[in-house]
């Protein structure tokens, strides 16, 4: 009897020991794979992380006034940002769509801080900036006609700002810019008045980088982003004329720039 009730305590003891064997090994399970938000909060703080580590190393590159217009454009950024993703005011989402954003921008200004304006280049970009407020356009009648206008309202040595417009006689948008000057060329972002698919974000937020122009002579040169913003390439669009207060952009009858 006695060594029956030994038999009967010792399988209970294994059965117990089996039990909890599996319970912890369900638990290590569970622990060994991150729940699917947890995933996703650690993709968008590896992208954060990337965005905050460019934003200081471009920040430090800056003198004051284009750091405080940098703190302004990272405001924007991520009211835009946020809008486009759907995300309420005053929150913070870790998902598919802010961790893309936010990898764009890392990418972004990663590419902006390879191609900074070095400190020597500054009386120049000055320079530049001066003679270039007023307004610039380009006009052409083939085919469905062209028009594009830039309007330099404001430059400094390091910013400028001002209004665009670019359309044929079907369609067209217009809106604003903002600009950064690096070695003599002003890098712009746009923001249009009327949402557009595939088109600039809605002011007043603003894309990211995707044109710049350049000073030729008399004239000024407007090149557009070709592929990836974050690969830096672009290539000719358009030649500007200065227009004189309440006058057209002259006519581009042999149509030499493409349109």
């Amino acid at each position: 009897m006695l060594g029956r009730r030994k038999d009967m305590t010792r399988a209970r003891c294994v059965h117990i020991g089996l039990a909890a064997a599996v319970a912890l090994a369900f638990c290590q399970m569970a622990g060994a794979a991150p729940a699917p938000q947890d995933a996703a909060a650690q993709a968008y703080d590896a992208q954060d992380a990337r965005l905050n580590t460019a934003y200081k190393a471009l920040s430090k590159s800056l003198d004051d006034a284009g750091r405080q217009a940098l703190r302004a454009e990272e405001r924007q950024w991520i009211a835009g940002r946020d809008q486009s993703c759907g995300v309420p005011a005053g929150t913070a989402v870790k998902n598919e769509c802010t961790t893309t954003q936010t990898s764009f921008r890392a990418d972004e200004l990663t590419s902006r801080l390879k191609q900074a304006t070095p400190a020597s280049s500054a009386t120049a970009s000055s320079a530049a900036g001066t003679s270039i407020t007023g307004d610039w356009g380009y006009r052409s009648d083939c085919n469905l006609g062209h028009s594009a206008q830039l309007g330099v309202t404001a430059s400094s040595a390091t910013a400028a700002e001002g209004t665009w417009s670019d359309g044929t006689r079907v369609s067209g948008n217009q809106g604003k810019f903002k600009g950064e000057w690096r070695q003599g060329k002003l890098y712009l972002r746009f923001c249009a008045e009327d949402a557009e698919r595939g088109g600039y974000p809605v002011c007043p937020a603003f894309s990211d980088v995707a044109a710049y122009v350049a000073p030729e002579g008399k004239r000024l040169t407007w090149f557009q982003v070709d592929g990836p913003a974050s690969e830096g390439t672009f290539s000719k669009y358009v030649t500007l004329d200065r227009v004189p207060k309440g006058g057209r952009a002259p006519l581009d009858k042999p149509c030499k720039d493409g349109q």
